[in-house]
This record gives structure tokens, sequence and C-alpha cells, in this order.
């Protein structure tokens, strides 16, 4: 019970966090009916499905749930089963790969200061099936608000691996030796490294005796190579290049000032829908970045004259 309802709130949070997130021009403006219908239809299969799945545990605000989707108690209906070919697999590993490289950029992005309400110029990528499809490769460019994603075979490129032995675990299997296995361990090539990391059998010489390296015995340190920022788990690597231009500086400082007009909008006690009139002023740097992206100002903070 306590892994099946694990793996439930997992999805719940998948669904809040991602799905409604990213879907929210789609219910909100959308011109396109059909799609608009379609991820509501979406939501309400899921919102439902999890209220007939959770009702054994949760069986208060499950009941609440479904009556208020469908009108009817959700301790009448059938326990869902899964129908084959519901399910697109290709598909569920790319938006797995997507989020990943999502997590991971945002991490490169906190480590050097940089909102993502600041575009950047580039992120190098590596996943497990070498790339994306364009409709889920424009999630990761605008959930990191980068220009372009290139995406490469591996990672050799972007980081160098330093080796670092672990002597608690050398000592009982080396003895007096193990200094020496640890230097041996340390001059590995940069390629024995990375098959190590990729869970390959390695050796390393020791007064001519091959040895293995055994579970925690070794950790991998990365380094960037370069100015990229550089963050990765098994099978996926992101590195975002973090140099800033004066095009993306504007670009950012045009965002900014939707960020703040929105809390602005909020603070007056406007609806969502109204209209206004909008009058940006300070130095000529936010002048600039006013007059260069003005449509998209007036567009996200429905001004109607800026």
């Amino acid at each position: 019970v306590t892994r099946a309802y694990r793996a439930l709130s997992e999805f719940v949070d998948e669904l809040s966090n991602w799905y409604v997130r990213r879907s929210r021009a789609r219910f909100w403006g959308n011109g396109d009916r059909d799609d608009a219908n379609a991820a509501f239809r979406t939501l309400y299969d899921a919102l439902r499905t999890v209220a007939v799945l959770s009702a054994p545990v949760t069986p208060f605000v499950s009941d609440w749930l479904h009556t208020a989707l469908t009108g009817g108690s959700v301790h009448l209906e059938r326990f869902p089963s899964a129908v084959a070919g519901e399910s697109d697999a290709a598909l569920e590993e790319e938006m797995d790969a997507a989020r990943r490289l999502v997590s991971l950029g945002r991490a490169a992005r906190e480590e050097v200061g940089i909102r993502v309400r600041q575009p950047l110029r580039r992120l190098h990528a590596v996943v497990p099936g070498g790339s994306l499809r364009e409709e889920v490769l424009e999630l990761v460019r605008d959930e990191l608000n980068v220009k372009e994603v290139a995406f490469l075979s591996s990672a050799a490129g972007l980081v160098s691996l330093t080796a670092r032995p672990n002597y608690r675990a050398l000592g009982p299997r080396f003895g007096k030796s193990t200094n020496d296995a640890a230097n041996a361990m340390r001059a590995l090539p940069q390629e024995a490294l990375e098959r190590h990391r990729a869970g390959e059998e390695v050796t390393f010489d020791l007064e001519g005796t091959a040895y293995p390296i055994l579970e925690g015995e070794l950790e991998l340190l990365e380094e960037a190579q370069g100015e990229l920022v550089v963050k990765s788990e098994p099978g996926h690597t992101a590195a975002l290049d973090p140099a800033l231009d004066d095009a993306l500086r504007e670009e950012g400082l045009a965002r900014e000032l939707v960020n703040r007009i929105q809390r602005l909008r909020k603070d007056s006690g406007l609806e969502i829908t109204d209209r206004i009139v909008l009058g940006i002023f300070g130095p000529e740097a936010v002048r600039a970045a006013a007059r260069e992206w003005a449509d998209f100002i007036a567009g996200e903070t429905l001004a109607v004259e800026v």
C-alpha cells in the first residue's frame, strides 16, 4: 500500500507542477477551441482517475473531488485498470529526459546566480536517446529560457573527471599497499574513468597485477571545461553557457519589467482580464528595453498602450 500511494503522490505532483503549469496557455485564452477542450479533458480524466485510485486511503477528500467532477460518489465506482495501448513509452522516456535536463539546467543557473527570467544563448545536453523531438525540446528551451539546445553524444568534451580513491574501502583490501593502489587509480586515463562511471568493469595495475575497482572504492569528481556550468546525473548532462551579450541583457530586463508590472497589477486589485495603459520610466537602459520589447510587454501585461 505504501509503495502504491507514494507512486500516486508522485503522479499528482507531476500533474500539478508540470502538466497544469505547462498547460496554462491552453486553459486560458486559447483561440484553438479543440486544443482547449483536449487539455481540459486530459485534466478531467487524470483528476477523476486519481480520485478513484486514492479512494481506499483518503475516502473523504476523494469523494469530494469525484463528486465535484461528476456529481456522483467515488465509492460507487469500479477501481480502474490499465488499458493496453494508452501509453506512449517513447514519449514518456523523452519527457523524463526533458524534465531531468530542466532540473539540471535550473541547478546550473542557481550555481551562477542567473535567474530564469534572464535568457541565455545555449545549453549543451546529453540524454540517453541522443536527442529529443522538437515538441519536447521546445519545453526545455522555454523552461530554461535558452535560445538553443545542442545535443552531444557524450559529456567527454564538457567535463574532465578526477579520481578520488576511498581509503577506508581500499585499506582492508590492500593493507600496506593502499597508498600505491590509490595512486594507481588516480593515474587512470579519462577513458577508463568514463567507463567506470558508465558501470563497466575497470582495472588498475599494482605491482604487475590487474585489480578491478570495486563498488565504493572510487569517487569521480567532475570539473567543467571552459566557462560552462555543468550538472549531471547518470545518463544525463546539462552544460549551461552563462555568457551574456547586450541583446540577452535587454531581453532579460524586459522580462524583469513584466514581472514587476504583473505584481503592480495584483497589488492594485486589478482583475486578471482588466486592460491597462502602461507608462515605463527610468534610465536609458530600461527605456531601450521597453521600446525594443514593447509588443511583448503589452501582450504579457494586457496593456492597450505603452
